[in-house]
């Protein structure tokens, strides 16, 4: 269990970083959701929960499918292929870079599909 709770917490802190521009819905003990709240919409990003066997990662779900190989980096593509989440039971380096990729990526993209306001930088 103190993997797992490791594991969301390096995720969750990833999640945190984009906050703001992005909102943070819940933020919980074992559940960290963010959304996007651009011009009276919302939009959601991404979350990160603890479960008893494994940690979900879930994020932006309405992305065309020639999209997701440029967002979604090497083993996190294939992990969330055709669905936009996953359950991890460990967090190699190159694991929790793409992550942070992932999330990168999905600001900008959320920048060009307009459901982010573009005054925010990082």
């Amino acid at each position: 269990m103190e993997k797992l709770k490791e594991i969301f917490k390096v995720i969750r802190n990833d999640f945190r970083a984009v906050v703001p521009p992005l909102t943070a819905t819940i933020d919980e003990e074992h559940h960290y959701e963010i959304w996007a709240e651009f011009k009276d919409k919302k939009t959601f990003f991404g979350k990160v929960v603890m479960h008893t066997d494994a940690v979900e990662i879930a994020f932006y779900p309405h992305i065309p499918r020639e999209t997701e190989w440029a967002l979604f980096p090497g083993d996190i593509f294939k992990r969330m292929e055709n669905r936009f989440d996953t359950t991890i039971s460990d967090l190699s380096p190159e694991l929790a870079d793409q992550i942070r990729e992932v999330i990168d990526n999905l600001i900008d993209y959320f920048r060009m599909e307009q459901l982010l306001g573009k005054e925010h930088s990082f």
